[in-house]
């Protein structure tokens, strides 16, 4: 793929990573990780990318904290963020989803190939 698009991912399971991460990696994508919140929205904002990947319980910072901070950065408030999390209430959920982002997906309930075609859709 000429010029990859890039993508972060912060997620603190390492499953999730290896299972989501290296199915992006096949397709072509240049992927980077961050393994808690802070550390995300620190690279978030040090580099480019082209879209986000975010679990919201996590170490240091939750994703919806993390998901303001990013709407609230002028390099980054437009740019797709896809979350996947593990377990959060529906109240929750539609609150993320009211924020502007891309897409929610219960990790558990999404395949690879699933979040494949959900992340072509949104960087065409």
């Amino acid at each position: 793929m000429e010029n990859p698009k890039k993508f972060l991912m912060i997620e603190d399971g390492e499953v999730f990573i290896e299972v989501f991460g290296d199915r992006l990696k096949q397709e072509g994508y240049e992927m980077e990780f961050a393994r808690n919140g802070a550390w995300g929205l620190k690279e978030a904002i040090n580099k480019d990318f082209d879209l986000f990947i975010i679990d919201m319980l996590m170490p240091a910072m939750h994703g919806e904290e993390m998901i303001t901070k990013l709407k609230m950065d002028d390099k980054n408030k437009n740019k797709p963020i896809i979350v996947l999390s593990a377990s959060v209430d529906h109240k929750t959920q539609r609150r993320v989803e009211a924020m502007g982002i891309s897409a929610f997906y219960v990790k558990t309930h999404v395949t690879p190939s699933e979040l494949v075609e959900e992340v072509k859709k949104l960087i065409m």
